[in-house]
């Protein structure tokens, strides 16, 4: 009997020193991560875990040894009084084990809360330490936006009261001009062409045409027209107006490029109005290049602030420090007498501001112009309505 039951009691025997020799195999693996990281709750709770399951395993395989050596020595009597005991203490250790668990359950949760207000602060504190490292450039980075917006505005400012005060001159003097260039134009029919008479009500009238010209340009900078805003492609609008001006302009040596974002997305816009900033644009840049340079046009999409920007740069001279600030005004010209209104860039302006777009200039003597045109993209206007 004894014979047919080893293979089972040494199983049993071998299985229960295995169980004690790996649940303290268990706890030694356990104390070496604690002592990695001894703030860790997770070695923490695992460690009481397996300290709990040894004892359990510990109590099991003496139970059970105990029970196959009194068995195989004929007291099974005194096993029938001891098991019960036994199986006492292995529930016990097990409650013991499910009672750490949900212990540390509870703590878990405060420790996550813990962990969430520790990370909350280690934000604020790198937040803090970040603006006191950077506080004065930041600080002069707000300076400075509020230093352009407040420039923006009093730019609104005085457009608004130049249009008023130039349509107001414009209609008073346009009358009278009509008058001056009709009768003029009577009395040329009854010169001859070859006399001095003829030359002279001629030049009258060039200068009567030029004068009405500049009263146009003043009404147009005056005329608040309805902006009648459609889809447009920019790189379709910026070809058809460098093809435009390929055509009915003298370029001799002036080179014009462009270079074209693919992934450009489309705008909402009025396309004439868009089309008169962006030729006035490159003829300003025609003028500053002369008879040899080159003119650039470019496109590019910000995705971060979904808007688009149109560059056009040249290689003149450049603008004076002194009249960057002064570009944009009404009336200021660096052009020669009879060559410009300076009207151009503060109609450019008033059209690119009503569209909730931005125009700046980047210039130095020497260095060339560069002027950027910023419009929100038809994704941004979709969202505001």
């Amino acid at each position: 009997m004894i014979l047919t039951a080893a293979p089972i009691l040494l199983v049993d025997v071998a299985g229960s020193i295995l169980m004690i020799v790996f649940s303290f195999l268990c706890i030694g693996h356990v104390m070496k991560l604690k002592r990695g990281n001894p703030t860790n709750l997770i070695w923490t709770y695992l460690l009481w875990v397996c300290t709990a399951l040894a004892a359990f395993a510990v109590s099991r395989s003496i139970g059970h040894i105990l029970k196959q050596a009194l068995l195989v020595s004929g007291h099974r009597q005194a096993w029938s009084g001891i098991a019960a005991y036994s199986g006492s203490v292995n529930t016990f250790m097990l409650t013991i084990v499910a009672a750490i668990t949900l212990f540390f359950e509870r703590i878990w949760n405060i420790y996550g809360g813990i962990m969430k207000d520790q990370q909350a602060l280690r934000e604020t504190h790198d937040k803090l330490v970040y603006v006191n490292q950077n506080l004065e450039r930041l600080v002069e980075k707000r300076t400075e936006a509020l230093a352009r917006s407040e420039k923006q505005m009093a730019q609104a400012d005085r457009l608004a009261s130049i249009g008023q005060l130039s349509a107001g001159i414009a209609h008073e003097i346009n009358n009278p001009l009509g008058i001056i260039l009709g009768y003029t134009q009577l009395l040329m029919r009854g010169e001859e062409k070859e006399n001095q008479r003829y030359d002279d009500l001629k030049t009258i009238e060039k200068h009567v045409r030029n004068c009405k010209a500049i009263v146009e340009d003043l009404l147009n900078f005056a005329r608040s027209s309805k902006t009648k805003k459609e889809m447009i492609h920019i790189p379709e609008t910026v070809d058809e107006i460098l093809d435009f001006i390929r055509q009915h302009s003298k370029l001799g040596d002036v080179a014009i490029d462009h270079d074209y974002d693919a992934e450009m997305p489309s705008i909402l816009a009025d396309e004439k109005k868009i089309k008169q900033v962006l030729i006035n644009l490159v003829m300003n840049a025609r003028h500053a290049v002369g008879t040899d340079g080159t003119i650039s046009v470019m496109t590019r999409y910000d995705v971060g602030e979904d808007q688009i920007a149109i560059t056009v740069a040249d290689t003149g001279y450049g603008i004076e420090e002194k009249n960057l600030s002064r570009i944009f005004d009404p009336f200021f010209t660096t052009k020669s007498t009879g060559e410009g209104t300076g009207l151009g860039l503060s109609v450019s302006y008033g059209i690119i501001k009503n569209h909730g777009g931005d125009i700046d200039v980047e210039s130095a003597p020497g260095q060339g112009s560069r002027f950027t045109i910023r419009l929100p993209a038809a994704t941004r206007e979709k969202k505001r309505t």
